[in-house]
């Protein structure tokens, strides 16, 4: 095994799990505020920082956009989500009492990289507070259908952004499992 140097930073990224199950206890406002501005120093493509993040904290907000991502992927033809999406039991959230909807504005160069780093800051910063994060992906495949649209946009989610990333927040149910040995293959060319 190679040696690492592994301090608080490190080890919530080597630590951090997806969590699927979620306790339905809200954490405080403080740790919200604390994950987003993580969120928000990602680095972006040319800095130009494109990111608009939209907040939903509750179940009743929660609970009608699982609605709307059921009936707009049942209404698209074409959709890599739609056996999971069609499932009775599915949510968006996997129970968490907050989820967060990244949208990139027409200025990014690299909009899926600039989502993934305002996400990839904000599941080490909520990791190393104690709460759970899970990457939700199915609403990316809806940034083009009228009325999931209408929506987006009745919850803030601006004009002429759209959706790369999602995930949703909480006190996990139960500790995660421990990490998999992580191998790949890493080449060191030196001059």
């Amino acid at each position: 095994m190679k040696s690492i140097i592994v301090n608080d930073t490190v080890g919530s990224i080597l630590k951090r799990r997806s969590v699927r199950r979620y306790r339905p206890e809200q954490f405080p406002q403080v740790e919200l505020d604390t994950v987003v501005e993580a969120g928000l120093h990602a680095a972006s493509a040319r800095n130009t920082q494109p990111w608009h993040l939209t907040v939903l904290r509750g179940a009743g907000v929660i609970d009608g956009l699982t609605k709307e991502v059921k009936a707009a992927t049942a209404r698209m033809p074409e959709n890599r989500y739609k056996e999971l999406v069609g499932k009775d039991a599915y949510t968006v959230n996997f129970g968490a009492p907050t989820f967060i909807i990244v949208a990139i504005g027409p200025e990014s160069v690299a909009p899926e990289a600039d989502a993934a780093l305002v996400l990839g800051n904000m599941f080490v910063a909520a990791h190393s507070l104690g709460i759970g994060s899970c990457w939700i992906n199915q609403l990316n495949m809806l940034n083009d259908e009228p009325a999931f649209r209408a929506h987006l946009t009745k919850l803030g989610v601006l004009e002429g952004y759209r959706v790369h990333g999602c995930a949703c927040f909480g006190y996990p149910e139960s500790a995660p499992a421990a990490p998999p040995r992580r191998e790949g293959t890493v080449n060191v060319v030196e001059k």
